[in-house]
């Protein structure tokens, strides 16, 4: 049994379990209180940087950890590991391309930009941050309520004359390099970032300017991008506008068996960024002998909040790496309202990029339900490999073990442009 999670006593319950060292468990009505833990140990020290601070303590709703993220805006409410790792990285980059202004020809080449006819992008994005604290994050409110569908259809937007206009310079494609460049989407929800990439990049326009020019302004170790990403993808991302990415996600669903409906839906999903949407796309057409990849791709677009969302973008990235590198999948079955890996040699895989797995009521619900929903399946699977992102509380750990499941945790996610 893998047992990489950080409890020493979940561990050794987990191994009492298995050798017969520890009394047999039995579900009860016993439901825990997620731990709040400290930023600097949650963090490993990184709880405060330049621009930012993680305030204490940290929450979680038994599936995600809720952070509360100071910056000069306001508070901000990040739910999840994942969207947290992004939005410090973005902040990062945000600095330093304020910090270009420091640079007399850079801002010079600003002023010159100023007199083009390019009309700066004006955001639609309001209230980028906020002071409401929840104690539920969008996936703790998903799987509360599996099953039941959707509420509502999402419509996507059009272009602008600002787009068109930054397009027609050049513009347009020097933001998307500049992005790549610094390991950050150019399609960013992040109000400041897009705001400070569009000025930023507006210099290209002034003649004497270009990505590169403005990258050897910035720090050393800035450019992360070739590091974190593949040329193929880099290169997708920098030469297609948003139109052609958008038709380029499209033929690339269709070609991994995702059905016309689903495909719709997905471009219409205003909670992915045109990065993302794409990467989920070329994700499972590397799974092209696994079937019904159309389950996944569903619930890809049902996504109805930004955590939501990413939370389906990363566990399209983990099955992937699952799939590639642990144990080769056969076909995605749903169960009780969530689509379950089943692996070639029979076994579920149960991959999720949960943060911290407490025994609260919705995950003990959650997850009975699913236990028993695979064992009522007219082939049952012959054994459940449960693997997440984070940690699992030991009573977690314990309730998880009397199922039967093989638990892994603390796995990474792969390296890539997915935090």
């Amino acid at each position: 049994m893998r047992t990489f999670f950080n409890s020493t006593a979940a561990a050794t319950l987990l191994l009492g379990v298995v050798f017969g060292a520890a009394p047999a468990f039995s579900l009860s009505e016993q439901y825990e209180t997620p731990p709040e833990q400290d930023p600097a140990v949650v963090l490993d020290g990184k709880e405060n940087g330049p621009g930012y601070a993680v305030l204490s303590p940290v929450r979680s709703d038994g599936f995600l950890r809720i952070y509360q993220l100071q910056t000069d805006l306001g508070v901000e409410q990040i739910e999840g590991d994942g969207l947290l790792k992004l939005r410090l990285a973005e902040i990062k980059v945000l600095i330093a391309l304020e910090g270009l202004k420091n640079d007399a020809s850079f801002l010079d080449g600003l002023k010159q930009a100023a007199k083009k006819p390019v009309d700066f992008v004006e955001s639609t994005v309001t209230d980028p941050v906020g002071t409401a604290k929840s104690t539920v994050s969008g996936v703790g409110r998903m799987f509360s309520r599996l099953g039941k569908g959707v509420e509502e259809a999402v419509t996507g937007k059009g272009g602008s004359p600002a787009e068109l206009a930054k397009a027609i310079t050049g513009q347009a494609r020097a933001e998307r390099e500049l992005a790549v460049e610094l390991g950050v989407d150019p399609y960013t929800f992040y109000k400041p970032l897009s705001e400070k990439l569009n000025e930023t990049a507006s210099v290209t326009t002034a003649g004497s300017w270009t990505v590169t020019a403005i990258t050897a302004l910035l720090p050393g170790g800035m450019i992360v991008g070739a590091a974190r990403q593949a040329d193929n993808f880099r290169t997708l991302i920098v030469d297609s506008t948003p139109a052609e990415l958008a038709e380029r996600t499209a033929e690339t669903l269709r070609s991994a068996g995702v059905s016309e409906q689903t495909v719709t839906r997905i471009a219409e999903n205003p909670f992915y960024t045109a990065s993302e949407k794409v990467a989920i796309a070329y994700q499972l057409q590397a799974m092209p002998g696994v079937q019904e990849l159309d389950l996944i791709a569903a619930k890809v677009a049902d996504a109805e909040s930004r955590d939501i969302a990413y939370f389906q973008l990363r566990r399209v990235v983990l099955l992937e790496t699952y799939n590639r590198t642990v144990s080769g999948l056969g076909q995605i079955r749903e169960v009780n309202g969530l689509p379950i890996a089943i692996r070639r040699d029979g076994l579920a895989a149960v991959v999720l990029p949960l943060d911290m797995v407490s025994w609260t009521q919705s995950v003990a619900q959650m997850f009975s339900s699913l236990h028993e929903g695979m064992a009522g399946l007219p082939f049952p699977p012959t054994g459940v490999d449960f693997l997440i992102t984070g940690d699992l509380t030991p009573m977690a750990a314990e309730r998880l073990a009397s199922f039967g499941w093989e638990i892994t945790g603390n796995y990474p996610m792969p390296d890539g442009p997915v935090d």
